[in-house]
């Protein structure tokens, strides 16, 4: 780990100790008893189908002629989230775990190149869906001080969506890079010199661009999981007894989606996340403890979920589908 990714990561865990306090520990555990195991398994259950969703938009992202099953890109998708979630410390571990688990070769680089371009396919989607929020917020809390921050996240992201969109040079530099380090660290697993992988790379950013109604389809995927979300939020507030209505849980998880932009260097989000549904929640009367468990009840759900995927990968059988591709390339002679 960097050491300003540790750094970013210490910040980010004591903002969250503060809001902790600033709600009061004893409250906060109140409210997440309310919830019980049964609510949060609801929670995990409800996002099961959302996660599925995205992992058929990143399919979609891989061209015309996909290297994997949509089965093999959902599960991917699972344990690209999962590992994320429970090694948020790594940069890109994710996306680069989530891509080995699609195969080796040739297979990888083409997991690499729609991973970056799902990636910002989701970001792009995330775009309407804060925008929706900041409407929402606008109609019911127009005096609330939260709008210019989020314009002003909302603004921030169009510039770097446009930034990527515009600038193909820097998604194939970074996926060139990326390239690199799998094969130094799995030299067996890419099996491509380092020309073959520069032109592969932007053989694949070709054959993908090649195919704008997949990308298209892609994109509508990631904007209903995003408008998913509200619904998840509405959920949340009610199992830990709030009488949220739909556009106010709309307003809260959007302008929360958006906050998070300005936590983009904390692992996690780290504090930022407590601290915007602080925020959020306030506009709509409801209490710091409630809004701190909510955004714990989120933690945990993708903790759970994470680690139920990558339990279930290291215990899959050797024929199983479910079986982490990374765990055989541990077992040769390259592999550290």
């Amino acid at each position: 780990m960097r050491w300003s990714t540790a750094a970013a990561l210490l910040i980010g865990v004591a903002a969250a100790v503060a809001a902790v306090i600033y709600a009061g520990a004893g409250e906060v555990a109140h409210a997440i008893r309310g919830l019980r195991p049964s609510g949060l398994a609801v929670l995990v259950l409800i996002h099961v189908p959302i996660v599925t969703m995205m992992g058929l938009a990143w399919w979609l992202a891989a061209g015309k002629h996909p290297p994997a099953t949509r089965g093999r890109f959902v599960f991917a998708r699972f344990i690209r989230d999962a590992t994320g979630e429970l090694l948020p410390f790594l940069q890109l571990g994710g996306v680069l775990f989530g891509v080995r688990a699609l195969g080796g070769g040739r297979t990888l680089l083409v997991g690499a190149a729609s991973a970056s371009i799902d990636g910002v396919i989701e970001l792009t989607a995330k775009l309407p869906y804060v925008l929706a929020a900041l409407l929402a917020l606008l109609i019911l809390a127009p005096q609330s001080p939260l709008t210019r921050p989020l314009a002003l996240a909302l603004a921030t992201t169009g510039v770097f969506v446009a930034v990527l969109v515009l600038n193909r040079r820097f998604l194939v530099a970074s996926l060139d890079a990326v390239a690199r380090a799998i094969r130094a660290r799995w030299p067996a697993v890419l099996a491509l010199d380092e020309s073959e992988a520069r032109e592969g790379v932007r053989a694949c950013f070709d054959h993908i661009l090649s195919a704008p109604g997949r990308l298209g389809g892609g994109l509508a995927l990631h904007l209903g999981c995003w408008f998913l979300g509200a619904a998840e939020a509405w959920v949340t507030f009610h199992l830990l007894g709030m009488d949220l209505g739909i556009w106010q849980a709309l307003a809260v998880d959007g302008t929360v989606a958006g906050l998070r932009t300005f936590g983009w260097m904390v692992p996690a989000a780290a504090g930022v996340q407590e601290a915007s549904f602080l925020l959020a929640a306030a506009v709509f009367g409801i209490d710091p403890a409630t809004a701190i468990a909510a955004s714990f009840a989120r933690r945990g759900r993708d903790l759970v979920l994470g680690a139920g995927i990558v339990t279930a990968a290291l215990l899959g059988g050797a024929g199983h589908p479910a079986r982490l591709p990374l765990l055989r390339a541990r077992q040769r002679p390259h592999a550290r």
